[in-house]
């Protein structure tokens, strides 16, 4: 699934990020005509180091520095399992997604209207 996904994005990309939103449980990141939402754990890294993750405290600063960055290129996690995506960022840092549901861990919808999500 998410194989097909990345091929798909390589037309697309980059995607802005216009709003990042966080409410302790679901992860929405926005912008012009796409969107990506997710109940599962994530955090962001840079150079192999984790800046922040989803549960830390005064997670909304660490979000608001996200907002207007490009998502500029979506791999995926891990090696064994890869189903879960990873987003590079236009300024190096990389937000990681940990799928914590075998269902709908997580929705991409891209400006051309496809939904994409895991678990399917």
């Amino acid at each position: 699934m998410i194989n097909s996904l990345l091929d798909v994005l390589t037309n697309v990309l980059p995607l802005k990020a216009e709003k990042v939103l966080w409410d302790g449980d679901a992860l929405v990141i926005s912008g012009d005509g796409w969107f990506f939402s997710t109940l599962s754990a994530w955090r962001v890294s840079s150079g192999g180091v984790v800046q922040f993750a989803c549960w830390d405290k005064n997670i909304d600063k660490f979000l608001d520095e996200l907002e207007g960055l490009d998502v500029v290129a979506v791999n995926h996690q891990g090696a064994i399992i890869s189903v879960d995506p990873v987003f590079e960022l236009s300024d190096g840092r990389m937000l990681e997604i940990f799928s914590t549901d075998t269902v709908e861990p997580w929705v991409l919808r891209l400006p051309n209207g496809e939904v994409y999500s895991g678990g399917s």
